[in-house]
């Protein structure tokens, strides 16, 4: 496995860069430019699993139903912390992802992509789940839809990566690693 990886490698998730070395991340609508100061990983457990169905209140997801965006306080930040993440259902659900809960990310002028049970058959490591979070009230949220034709009791999604801390920086470092860290319309 390699040490640091380009940020969508298809391969085990890895640092998009090193202890020290910058970082250029896509935020609010604008560059903002970083320096990491550590680096460490969350691995996939169950501290790290979101089940959408008990955070909803509900007690089940309808068939063929959805249940609307949820925020995640396990994906929760402290300002100047930054999330590298993959994720996946584990019930057969579709997981559609809201960068700070207006924003559609994997999306299309006409289409938003989901993330399901099947997305592993053609993407082994998940690396077109991959997104990010940065910082303190940046929260991304998750939509859970339910393809089959009956009630289900259960929306999990597992979550892991890398967090890592940062340090503000006033200016375009001129060597950096390029992040898009929402979506952009």
């Amino acid at each position: 496995m390699s040490t640091v990886a380009n940020i969508y490698d298809n391969g085990p998730i890895s640092p998009i860069a090193r202890i020290k070395e910058n970082l250029s991340i896509w935020t609010s609508g604008n560059w903002s430019h970083y320096k990491i100061a550590y680096i460490e990983p969350m691995p996939r457990s169950s501290p790290l699993i979101a089940e959408l169905v008990t955070l909803s209140g509900n007690t089940t997801i309808p068939a063929n139903g959805t249940i609307a965006a949820q925020l995640l306080a396990i994906l929760q930040l402290a300002e100047l912390n930054f999330l590298h993440l993959r994720f996946e259902p584990l019930d057969d659900m579709e997981g559609i992802l809201w960068e700070q809960a207006s924003q559609g990310r994997f999306v299309t002028r006409g289409a938003q992509a989901r993330v399901n049970m099947f997305t592993a058959i053609r993407d082994p490591w998940l690396a077109s789940s991959t997104f990010w979070i940065i910082g303190m009230n940046r929260d991304m949220s998750l939509e859970a839809r339910n393809p089959a034709g009956v009630a289900r009791p259960r929306a999990r999604f597992a979550f892991w990566g890398y967090r890592y801390i940062l340090e503000k920086l006033t200016t375009e470092p001129g060597q950096t690693t390029w992040v898009p860290a929402e979506g952009r319309p």
